[in-house]
Order: C-alpha cells, then structure tokens, then sequence
C-alpha cells in the first residue's frame, strides 16, 4: 500500500494531535524539580533578599559615618575659626605692622576675696532701733523743687487732654 504525500501529511497530523496531550501530561507529571533543587532555590532567593538588606544597612551606616565625619568637621572649623592664640612673635609682628610699639597686654581677671561674716548673730540682733535720720530728711526734700530741675508738666491738664479722644 502506498500512501500519497498528502495521506503521509494528514497521517503525522492526526499522529501529533494524539501524541501531544500525552507527552504534554508526562511533562508536567514528570518534570519537576527534585526537593534538593528546590532547596537550593530557596535558599538563593534568601541570599538575595540577606545580601540586599545587608547592602541597605550598609548604605545607612555609610551615610551615618558621612554625616559624623562632616559634622566633625564643622566642629573642628568653627573651632579653628572662634580664635586662636598668637605665639610672642607673631603677636610682636602684627603689632608692630598696626604701628604699635607696645603690645597691649591683655587684662587679667582679679577676683574678689570671699565675703567672711564674723559674727553672726551680731548682725542679726543689730537692727536698727532708731530710724536713719539722714535718710528720713532727704527723702522729706524730695517734694521740694531743685535748682536748675525744671518743673514737671501738670498731670490733671494732661489727662484732661487724653480723655477726649478716648
């Protein structure tokens, strides 16, 4: 029996549309990967996931230090730039450039020897019996008029004055 071109054609079709849902199923029933295969994928999608959140941490401790160092440095700047102490010889110099002969000497501090109270009862018990006349006549001279003070403007008038626009 021969068969035509077109007949060995239509036969391979029909064979093919069998033999593919056959294969198609031992496929998918067959080609699995093995538990091992599937282990080792985990555990690469793990090394993945670990390596970027170490890159991450990384980055932020990166840009911590950064930060550090830079605020170091201003510190250290603005240290440098509140003043530094001249050595004699330089001081010497830059006086002499501003024509002074002499360099002014700077000030130094004297502090106050520390108040001691003797006795202290002494100047608890001490009040004054009697009041201080002296201050009692000068504040009675305040009401009178100074020489040369000139006289204060009359308050009524002034608030007088207030009132209407109030």
């Amino acid at each position: 029996m021969s068969l035509s071109l077109f007949q060995w054609i239509g036969l391979g079709l029909a064979i093919a549309l069998i033999l593919i849902p056959i294969v198609r199923w031992f496929w998918l029933l067959f080609d699995k990967p093995s538990k091992r295969a599937l282990e080792i994928l985990k555990q690469q999608e793990d090394d993945v996931e670990e390596a970027r959140v170490w890159a991450g941490i990384e980055a932020q401790v990166e840009i911590e230090t950064t930060l550090k160092r830079e605020m170091e440095m201003k510190r250290k700047e603005k240290q440098e730039r509140s003043g530094k102490s001249l050595d004699e010889e330089t001081s010497a110099d830059l006086w002499t450039k501003l024509g002074v002969d002499v360099p002014i000497k700077p000030v130094e501090r004297e502090e106050a020897p520390p108040i001691k109270l003797e006795n202290k009862s002494a100047i608890v018990t001490d009040s004054p019996s009697e009041p201080d006349w002296e201050l009692v006549e000068k504040m009675s001279k305040l009401d009178a008029p100074l020489e040369g003070v000139p006289e204060a403007p009359d308050l009524d008038q002034l608030s007088g004055g207030i009132s209407e626009y109030e």
